[in-house]
């Protein structure tokens, strides 16, 4: 039996992935926990398992091979298939990665699959104790302290690896593919992903990690893993309960829910879209989302941004490149009133007269017309 856990979103998931943990590792390393974890936060649930004989899962590492963990991972889709919903995407860390890609053509369901750190040829795992394989021919085993625990590295084990071929079973990976790596990984190089890069099939993606060492264990870079990964994902993604999320809110319609990830966290749904809000950890948030401020500045830049371009459209002024709009407010602000600067950026051979006429639309948005007269709230408690 393999010990796991699932991280689940407070909303409904979007979908369901799972991580794989590097070697002789754990479903509790920085990497798997932070990654899953944030990962949830955004709406995709995650299974991070323990490989057999390693953390709270049952077994011998010492009886396990590297066809086996393939063989472990297939197994936990199935067993969340059968108990949630078919995992959508494999993640997988350093030698988990590479079993991951390994596994996934036998893991049907798969839309996509990401790597961390992974090396091109599993037989990689062994290399920084080489100087004590020579044991495993004397004894058929060698023990090694690993993390602070001993670990027993089984001649099958080894044998294994060195049957493993990344060259016979990475073409034949036909799923999405994302390979992050830190350039200054002294574990696994770079290199590695630059090898599987070069032998799998698109639609695939090379995305250098900055300044994250091999366990992700710096502040931050696991969870900046995690949104490189939701963000890539997206569009391979089928949602669960695609006839729901079809039920669009009414234009002019907005839902916020409160979740449980934030004090101050909402599950914010209008129109087909749905998003997370939160307050800065300064104001007591988690900073999980977007501000509601930022979001209301944000909603003006693009309004404008889309007046302009709108004039130009009637006016047929085709000289117009670029759009750049910055809003901000203003520190400072008289007692009762606050005030937002706006800058606005045209790009293009545009006339003073062009200039001037596109200036002027940029207030004609409907969003300005109602933060410039004031809205009137009916409250209506239920």
């Amino acid at each position: 039996m393999m010990a796991a856990t699932l991280d689940l979103p407070d909303t409904d998931p979007i979908a369901y992935a799972m991580f794989a943990h590097c070697f002789t590792g754990s479903r509790f390393t920085p990497a798997a926990a932070r990654v899953s974890k944030t990962l949830a936060d955004s709406g995709i649930a995650c299974l991070r398992f323990d490989f057999p004989g390693l953390g709270q899962s049952e077994g011998e590492f010492s009886q396990t091979t590297f066809s086996s963990n393939v063989q472990d991972i297939v197994a936990a889709g199935r067993w969340l298939e059968e108990n949630y919903a078919a995992p959508q995407l494999l993640i997988g860390h350093s030698l988990g990665g590479a079993a991951s890609l390994k596994a996934a053509p036998y893991i049907k369901s798969l839309r996509a699959v990401a790597t961390l750190g992974a090396p091109f040829d599993p037989a990689h795992a062994v290399l920084h104790f080489a100087d004590r394989i020579g044991e495993v021919d004397e004894h058929g085993a060698v023990t090694l302290t690993l993390g602070g625990r001993d670990v027993t590295i089984s001649r099958e084990f080894l044998e294994d690896l060195a049957d493993t071929n990344p060259e016979e079973h990475l073409p034949k990976l036909r799923r999405p593919l994302l390979l992050l790596h830190s350039p200054i990984d002294q574990t696994v190089g770079v290199d590695n992903a630059q090898l599987i890069f070069r032998l799998t099939r698109y639609p695939k993606s090379l995305v250098a990690l900055d300044k994250a060492d091999h366990l992700l264990t710096k502040d931050g870079t696991a969870q900046r893993a995690a949104q490189i990964i939701r963000t890539w994902v997206e569009p391979y993604l089928d949602p669960l309960n695609a006839e729901s999320r079809e039920l669009e809110l009414p234009e002019g319609v907005a839902q916020a829910k409160s979740i449980k990830a934030s004090k101050f966290g909402d599950a914010v749904r209008t129109g087909r879209h749905t998003f997370i809000t939160d307050r800065e950890k300064s104001q007591g948030g988690k900073n999980l989302g977007y501000t509601p401020t930022s979001l209301l500045v944000s909603a003006l830049a693009a309004a404008t941004s889309q007046s302009i371009r709108e004039a130009a459209k009637n006016a047929r002024i085709k000289s117009l490149d670029d759009v750049e709009v910055v809003i901000s407010r203003v520190v400072g602000e008289d007692e009762g009133q606050i005030r937002l600067r706006r800058q606005i950026s045209l790009s293009g051979e545009l006339s003073a007269d062009e200039h001037h006429e596109l200036l002027a639309a940029a207030g004609t948005s409907d969003l300005e017309r109602l933060l410039s007269k004031g809205v009137i709230i009916e409250d209506e408690a239920r």
